[in-house]
Formats: structure tokens, sequence, C-alpha cells
């Protein structure tokens, strides 16, 4: 089943997005954080804030309601006032003419009580016939016309208490009519509680605007004033263009920031509105600086991303291609190690690796070659085994016919080592067996050098079961004979010994021996690759490699640490050791 690959990315691309990303998304991320809560902790104390002004904006409007309140209630205490209102109590009465005695005494009354508040456009006495008096008796009507007096009404309903009117055109004024705000209430008399009159004090935009026109929390942030009645008194404004204090109060919250407070004295509803959109001026900047910094880090983390993914990539790249190559088939290529990391571990285990398979590679090829060989030699020497012994068997039978015993063993040592070596269904044997047929290679041997040679097999009786690959020992016999026999008979003695779970054989002879120089070029054949033996020694083929035979033998069954070795050489002869592990019959 071949799976779906999914488009391919280079690693330099994956780490540019996440060096990018890596740096972005927490600015952005952290941004839009600050942002949330910057603009939630301006909002709450814009809030707090408008909330301590209003409150104190209401202290300060009651002070000022009561400073002006008094100038209404000193109407009470003046006995003069009382009698002069006394005589125009009754309306449209004949008698509805006003004095110059008592628009003196009127005018030094009220001259005394506003002296010095310049916010006051004047105070008003209104007398129950239609009778105005003034501190601006050259400026107002000396009457009043009940028509346009409306807010009589709404100050008798509160029965001697203050009522504030809002800003309204007032036509008892000469010149033209004045927008003003009044403070005003209905005059009785304490002792009898009968009206005697309205007491009307106007005001301009003076007092207000020193208490109220330089509160400002934003640049849109916005002022309002209202009477218990929840008409518009501050701005001094057309009314028209005064929202309502329901409209106001109504503002959804999610737009304006909206503060009530309302003066326990006088009853004002004192209104204060802030946009939010004036309180996130400053976290848009914060916000606006912070996309910026995340521009500039975003370029920064790309610069460093590309320096940084070619350190990283580069190695990789490298040995991307040493890779390429190999499996292509050159296992010659290393890949240079560029630095001390994980990619470092990475290309030494690589390096390691392309070795061992240049190796193993090698060692294959050598055995298919050897392989080649035997199959070869099978086929030249593939005569019928059979026909062999039968012939062997009728010269033994010629030689005990004539008589000739000694002729008679070697043909039978003959024939048994031939059985032996033919037979290649066990690739271990018996110790005994493999000693059994090196005494019919030295009866061979015997025969044919007479006197020259002789043998001894010394091996422990406990050791001739163990298990041993098949002709190890021949091969050192025939060495010894070989190479050791010189002007003088020579004996080979075959021993052995445990050590632990090892099994160690000895061939030893006494013959020539081997000068230093060739036990060198020895070992050193015994252990390197056969392709890189040519010329060391002179030996033909078949004997030259018969030492180094047994030792990849022996390494390849049990390991690096057993094989073949010489034990010593010299004048005296020379000691081969085969170290091999116990092994049993199972």
């Amino acid at each position: 089943m071949k799976l779906n690959k999914s488009p391919f990315v280079s690693l330099r691309t994956k780490f540019l997005i996440l060096f990018c990303l890596m740096i972005t998304l927490p600015f952005l991320f952290s941004g839009y954080l600050t942002y949330q809560k910057y603009s939630a902790n301006v909002e709450r104390d814009a809030k707090a804030y408008s909330d301590q002004i209003a409150e104190q904006l209401s202290i300060n409007l009651e002070r000022y309601v009561k400073e002006v309140e008094r100038i209404t209630i000193a109407m009470y205490y003046d006995p003069n006032l009382l009698q002069i209102l006394d005589k125009h109590k009754v309306a449209n009465e004949a008698g509805s003419y006003k004095g110059i005695e008592e628009q003196s005494k009127m005018n030094q009354l009220i001259s005394s009580i506003i002296i010095d508040r310049t916010e006051l456009e004047g105070v008003f006495i209104f007398g129950l016939d239609g009778t105005l008096f003034s501190n601006l008796t050259e400026t107002i009507r000396s009457n009043w016309d009940s028509s346009t007096s409306g807010w009589m009404e709404q100050v008798k309903q509160k029965d001697g208490g203050l009522v504030i009117l809002p800003p309204v055109e007032w036509n008892y004024y000469l010149e033209k009519p004045k927008e003003a705000f009044s403070f005003a209430r209905l005059i009785k008399n304490p002792l009898t509680n009968r009206e005697l009159g309205y007491v009307k004090v106007d005001l301009t935009s003076k007092g207000f605007e020193k208490i109220l026109s330089s509160v400002k929390v934003s640049k849109n942030s916005k002022l309002y004033v209202f009477n218990e009645n929840l008409q518009p008194i501050y701005p001094f404004t057309d009314e028209a263009n005064i929202p309502s204090y329901d409209d106001i109060v109504g503002t959804s919250s999610s737009d304006t920031l909206t503060s009530l407070r309302t003066t326990a004295y006088g009853g004002l509803r004192i209104v204060g509105t802030i946009p939010k959109g004036d309180l996130l001026t400053d976290a848009r900047k914060l916000t606006s600086f912070t996309l910026w910094i995340s521009a500039a880090s975003l370029i920064f983390a790309f610069i460093a991303a590309l320096f940084t993914s070619n350190r990283l990539v580069k190695p990789i790249l490298h040995l991307q291609r040493k890779m390429r190559r190999v499996q292509s088939g050159d296992f010659q290529e290393r890949a240079l190690v560029h630095s001390n990391d994980e990619i470092g571990l990475l290309t030494e285990g690589f390096n390691s690796m392309v070795s061992r398979l240049d190796i193993m590679i090698k060692e294959m090829y050598e055995l298919r070659l050897r392989e080649k060989d035997s199959e070869l030699n099978a086929l030249q020497s593939q005569i019928n085994p059979h026909f062999l012994y039968n012939t062997l068997e009728s010269i033994n039978m010629v030689a005990v016919k004539e008589r000739n015993n000694e002729l008679s063993q070697v043909i039978t040592s003959l024939g048994k080592l031939l059985r032996y070596t033919v037979d290649k269904q066990e690739r271990f044997v018996y110790l005994k067996d493999e000693l059994a047929f090196v005494q019919n290679y030295l009866n061979i041997q015997s025969f044919r050098l007479e006197d020259q040679l002789s043998a001894e097999i010394l091996v422990d009786f406990s050791h001739e079961y163990a298990m041993v690959p098949k002709l190890i020992l021949q091969p050192l016999v025939e060495n010894a004979i070989e190479h050791g026999l010189g002007k003088e008979p020579i004996t080979i003695q075959i021993t052995s010994k445990a050590e632990g779970q090892d099994l160690y054989v000895y061939v030893t002879d006494n013959g020539k021996g081997i000068n230093p120089e060739r036990r060198k070029l020895v070992e050193q054949r015994l252990i390197e690759p056969e392709r890189q033996q040519s010329g060391l020694l002179s030996d033909k083929k078949s004997k030259g490699f018969a030492l180094r035979n047994i030792h990849q033998r022996l390494v390849i069954l049990y390991g690096e640490s057993y094989g073949l070795s010489i034990a010593h050489t010299g004048p005296e002869g020379t000691s081969f050791c085969i170290r091999i592990p116990f092994q049993w019959e199972e």
C-alpha cells in the first residue's frame, strides 16, 4: 500500500517559519493581553477618577447652593421687606403703585445682601399684586406679567422651599430677554404663614463655570447638571442642544463611561460622560508601538533564522550529499564532522556505518570468490569416491598377498584419510576423531620420510570428547613437516590444556623454527584480508593460505578472542596454539 506523501518542505523553510512564529505569536499575544489589561485599567481608573470628580463637584455645588440660598432666606428676617410685601399682597389692588421710599428700602436691602456677588445677574422680589422690586432699578420693568410667570406655580408647590429653575429668557429685563437660571422661593409671613410674594435670584454662568468649566477628564468628556425635575441647568446653551437626562444615562456603557451624583441639598443631579474612545487613545498608541516592535523583531528573527538555519542545515545537506554518493555505490565517501552536537554524532555514526558496510561488502565479496574457487575445485576433483575406495582396497589386497604389511598399513591409512575428508556432512567432530585423522596422515608421512619423522599425541583423555571444527590440526602438522624439516629428524607433538571455559591445543615441532622477520609476516598474514597478502610469502597458494583459513574459520565461529596464534618460535622449533571454547555434543 502506497501512502500519499505530503509536499516536500525544506528544513530551512521550516526553521524560518518556526522562528518567525516563535517571535511573532508571543508579541501579538502579549500585545493583545497588554492592550486588554491596559484598557481595563485605564477604564477603571477613569471611572474612579470621574466618580471622585463628580463627588467633589456635588459637594462644591451643594455648598454654592447653600450660599445662594442664604440670600433668599434673608428676606424672611427683614421686617421692612415683610411690611412692604404685606401692602402688595392683594392681586390687582388699586394701590399696586410702589413708592420711592419702598423702592429705596428694597434696593438697600438687596444691595447689602448681594455685595461682591458678581455672578448674580439680579435679585427680584415679586409682590402678589404684580409689583416688581430689584437692585436693577433702571434695567427692569416695574411690574411683572402673570402670563409669563408660570414658574411661580412650581415655586408655590414647594411651599417655601428652594426651587432651582433651568436657564430661560426672562422678559422683565428692559433691554432684551436675558438667559439665566434662577433660585426662587415663596415668601410667607412667619407669624400668619400667609403668602406675601416671591423672591427670585438670577445667576449668570460665572458661578457655575468657576466650579464646573475647569473640570475635563478627557478631550471629549462632558459635564451636565440637572435640577430635581430633570431640567438641564448646565451648560448654559440652547436647551435644544442639551440631551435629556434619560438619553445621557441610557447611553450604551460599551461606548461611554457615565458618572452620576445627586447633591443632598438642592437635589441637583450631576452627570459626567467620558467617551471610551478617548480613554483608549493611549492604549492604541501602546498597541501601535507593540506592533512596530513586533515588526522589527520579526525582521530580526528572519535574519537570525537565516543565519541559524544555514548553520544547522549546512551539515545536514553535506551529510545528505554523502548519503547519495554512498547510495550510488561509492563506499569510500566519508562526511566531515562540523559540530560537536547531535548532528556531529549523526555524522560520526554515518561514517562508522559506511565503514562497517564497506568491510562487510568486501568480506562478502571475498566469501563469494572463495565459494567460486571451492566449486571449481570440487568440479575438478569430482571423481566417484567409491572408485577410489575400491582401487585402494585392491592395492591393499595385493600388498597383503605379497606380505608387505607396511605398505598395507599406509594404504589403509590413506583410505581412512580419504573417507574423513570426503565426508561433508559434519562441520564439527570429536577431538579424538580429528586426532585419529592426524594419526593416519602421520602414518603416511612416516612411510615416506622413514626415520626423519616421529610424532607424539599427548592429549588429555577428558578433552577427547570436546567438539572442534573439522580439519584444523592436519594443516598445522603438514606445515610443521613442510617448513620445520631440515637435515635433522623432526618430532611433532600434539598436546592440550584447559583454562576456564577455553580449550588450548598445541602443535609443536623441534624443527628449524621461524626467524623474527618471517614470524612477523606470518602473524600479519593471519589477520589481514586476502587481497593485501600478495607477495608476503613465497608459498604456493594452496599451502600459503592454510594457516590463515584456520584462523579465519575460528574467528567466524567463535569471535575475535579465539583463533590461531604462534605460541613460541626459535632455533629449537615452533609451537602453534589453537584456542577455542569448550563445547560438548548436545
